[in-house]
């Protein structure tokens, strides 16, 4: 009833289960003939489920999966160290069961496997000439190429890195619903999108997988980006040769994430890209001069990454030294000159970078790179604390020397530019952010590319600079370009996406063109609820923001109901006096006062500023006289001088 291939391979898989004894790799207890010469052999009764629906049931976390993957790549170096390939990794293959109250991965069917030493003779015929053998989706690309004969351990390697893909994100790198040849050919020559990049873009499927990770997709594709996007991919490297070598390289390289140390895994370098576009273009590139030019400048750009590594990494002691000594140190009697002396309780970062900027003349004088970093983070912190006038002194210093030393286009010194840009616009002043911003685009454009995250920060930066001038039409302009690479980069429900959506939102409001607006905020709350929950923090948001677009529209009911059930939410979980709610009691009567209901206006702004409102919330303004410019209603602007005016009072009685 069994033909000679059927029977060479029931006997290769018994010699091969027969050599291995590991606590992941299921057991052989007997093997024989039946009377009627049928083959048989006993093996160990595994009483699990297939590795990636016991994740899913048990809602493990990333970390959790990890460290089960991990005990799943030791079974398999095992099954190595006695020259077995598996050559069919699967979930269906990696049962997972429980030994007092712990999991355990259990490998089963060596059915394909094949010895790297010869155990049966004419093993050859195990496997056709012409014929695949393995699990489309899962094997690897050698595997899934009928011509190559030479499998090695490698392709368990890559069978590995498909499982792991799956256990973070729920899906196959490629359709597996697309027909057998299709599946093949991206196997052999499609590159796979990365794990984050997959959750990030998976609009149906993404909150699903998300939920049995215990996350929420934008939660979980942040957690993947990295060192996860990294190891997960040079797994599943096309040329085994920049694979992991062994499936405990692997294995080493996730313990190293799960113990946050730097992992093994690397992106692509620019030699290996460049290499690769040769290959793909080979007919139109002469070999010879193509190969030498790849080769001289893989070696220039591996010297220069490597003095920028060492550089880099020596600026950033220099930082942390000075951060620690110079400037931590000081809120600690321990390292004071007199022994005597009390830790300062009364000291704060304000008057510690005070300090800090002191000491800062002249003590960098031959280490301009470190005198750039410094005084950017110090720039960056000012701004923080709202001391702007000492974060543009900090930032116009490293711009200065930023220029002198290390050149106008080196990515620290814009920056620089990025910083001043930011700080003047806290500061009003309008015309110089969009000077600076203006720059800062066109060089990181010139520099990076259209699509580079800078680029777009630049572009967004400066269409808010545009919005505070009155300069709608080219704010519209490029919020609107910026959200349509961040959609097709990142997805719709990227946080910068979001962001951008909802600036460009707001561009239209100011142009008057309300419908536009109203529609963009309501895709922006349909998505919040769906990554956040109905009454997530960022949901909450959205409604305000949808509300305020509808108020402006004349809308009323549409956005007193956003209003009521956004503040709902918030007094149930922050409570009345929470500066949160103030903030949406206030928005709430601004539009009752556009609306033209007096009474109801002056209840919510004074409740407001009774309970907890910020001073200028909301607007922004110095003075009444600003008001003028965005409303033009008497009695709008007297509520607001109103609330403003209590507010002022509230904080003398402090």
């Amino acid at each position: 009833m069994y033909d000679d291939a059927v029977l060479k391979r029931f006997a290769s898989e018994r010699q091969s289960l027969a050599i291995m004894d590991h606590p992941s790799i299921a057991k052989v207890f007997d093997a024989g003939t039946t009377p009627d010469g049928q083959p048989y052999f006993v093996m160990e009764y595994v009483p699990g489920v297939p590795i990636t629906d016991y994740c899913d049931q048990k809602r493990l976390n990333i970390r959790e999966r990890m460290g089960l993957f991990i005990k799943v790549c030791d079974g398999v170096q095992h099954a190595h160290t006695k020259a077995i390939i598996h050559r069919d990794l699967k979930p269906a293959n990696i049962l997972v069961t429980e030994v007092d109250g712990k999991p355990l991965p259990r490998i089963i069917d060596f059915g394909l496997a094949k010895a790297t030493t010869s155990l049966a003779p004419d093993e050859s015929m195990l496997t056709r000439l012409g014929a695949f053998v393995g699990t489309p989706g899962y094997m690897s690309p050698e595997q899934a190429d009928t011509s190559l004969q030479d499998v090695d351990t490698r392709t368990d390697v890559y069978s590995l890195g498909v499982v792991l893909y799956v256990l973070l994100t729920g899906s196959l790198p490629f359709d597996s619903k697309k027909n057998v040849h299709e599946v093949l050919r991206q196997v052999r020559e499609d590159e796979p999108p990365r794990p984050s990049t997959k959750i990030a873009t998976g609009k149906k499927s993404s909150t699903g997988s998300a939920q049995n990770r215990g996350s929420e997709p934008r939660q979980l594709a942040k957690l993947l980006r990295g060192d996860l996007d990294w190891i997960t991919m040079k797994a599943l490297e096309k040329d085994r040769t920049r694979r992991y070598g062994t499936p405990s390289e692997m294995a080493a390289d996730i313990t190293r994430y799960l113990n946050h140390e730097p992992v093994v895994a690397r992106p692509a370098s620019t030699a290996y890209r460049m290499r690769k576009y040769a290959r793909r273009h080979r007919a139109g590139l002469v070999a010879v001069s193509a190969f030498a030019l790849v080769l001289i400048v893989a070696a220039v750009v591996s010297v220069l990454q490597s003095i920028r590594a060492r550089r880099e990494a020596a600026v950033a002691r220099a930082v942390n030294d000075f951060l620690q000594n110079d400037l931590l140190a000081q809120a600690s009697a321990e390292n004071q000159l007199d022994e005597s002396a009390q830790a300062d309780p009364n000291i704060t970062v304000r008057m510690l970078l005070d300090r800090a900027a002191q000491r800062m003349d002249g003590k960098f004088a031959n280490q301009p790179e470190v005198a750039v970093a410094l005084r950017d983070t110090m720039g960056a912190t000012y701004k923080d604390l709202g001391a702007y006038p000492e974060a543009r002194q900090q930032l116009e210093r490293a711009l200065e020397l930023g220029r002198r030393t290390l050149g106008a286009d080196d990515p620290r010194t814009l920056n620089s530019v990025f910083q001043l840009g930011e700080v003047a616009v806290q500061q009003g002043r309008y015309a110089e952010a969009q000077a600076l911003n203006s720059q800062l685009l066109e060089a990181r454009r010139r520099l990076f590319g259209p699509e580079n995250p800078d680029t777009l920060r630049s572009m967004t930066q400066l269409a808010f600079t545009y919005v505070q001038v009155c300069k709608y039409a080219e704010a519209e302009a490029l919020y609107a370009k910026a959200l349509e690479i961040r959609q097709r980069v990142l997805g719709p429900e990227s946080e910068a996406t979001l962001n951008t959506r909802l600036s460009l939102a707001d561009t239209y409001v100011h142009e008057g063109k309300y419908a536009q607006a109203e529609t963009l905020d309501s895709q922006a709350l349909e998505i919040r609820k769906r990554v956040s929950g109905p009454e997530g923090d960022d949901t909450v948001g959205a409604m305000i923001v949808l509300a305020n677009a509808l108020s402006q529209d004349g809308k009323y009911a549409q956005s007193e109901a956003l209003f009521s059930q956004a503040l709902e939410v918030q007094q149930r979980r922050l409570g009345r006096g929470n500066p949160q709610t103030a903030v949406t009691k206030y928005n709430w009567g601004c539009m009752e006062a556009r609306k033209g209901d007096k009474d109801k206006a002056i209840a919510l702004l004074t409740d407001a500023v009774d309970h907890g409102l910020p001073p200028r919330a909301g607007l922004g303004m110095e003075s009444d006289t600003d008001l003028t410019s965005l409303h033009n209603n008497p009695r709008f602007i007297a509520l607001v001088a109103l609330a403003k005016k209590r507010a002022a009072a509230a904080k003398q009685s402090e």
